[in-house]
């Protein structure tokens, strides 16, 4: 059985990140989408979707604080998520930007240099790395799927 988790940075441009096992042979991938793309976003959750199918979303926290050139595309597209998973019974997870976001950070808990050491890193695709973050995350912290083998080789 193949398992996929997804993990997605919605917004104007929506960075996307995947883990793949299909029995032994483990494969990673992200890129992004841009401009208007809720159902690219959705036609790309179809081809992605296996029988054990994980879909995990940085939320969108509005702070109740308008500002000059606020955009609340990501809304939007976290919107296309849950109706998706609703509809297909997949299962979702929501985390806080906190949680993924890549950073040099102290408290940032992925980091460039972890993301390099796992071979993932990209530079000029920001928001494929903090999918990466996202996905990254989830699998350590949530599921505990490969904990060891990635915080020793990512971490130390």
């Amino acid at each position: 059985m193949t398992l996929r988790i997804v993990a997605l940075d919605p917004g104007g441009t929506t960075g996307w990140a995947t883990f793949t096992l299909d029995g032994s042979t483990q494969e990673w991938d992200c890129g992004q989408l841009e401009g208007p793309h809720h159902n690219r976003l959705d036609q790309m959750l179809e081809r992605f979707r296996t029988v054990e199918y994980h879909i995990v979303c940085e939320s969108f926290e509005y702070r109740n604080v308008s500002r000059a050139g606020l955009v609340l595309d990501s809304v939007e597209y976290i919107g296309v998520m849950k109706r998706f998973c609703q509809e297909r019974n997949v299962k979702y997870t929501m985390q806080t930007a906190a949680m993924g976001k890549v950073g040099n950070r102290t408290t940032a808990f992925v980091k460039k240099s972890n993301l390099q050491k796992l071979g993932l890193w990209s530079s000029g695709n920001i928001h494929a790395m903090d999918a990466y973050g996202h996905l990254l995350y989830y699998m350590i912290n949530d599921v505990g799927l490969f904990r060891q083998e990635l915080l020793e080789k990512g971490w130390r």
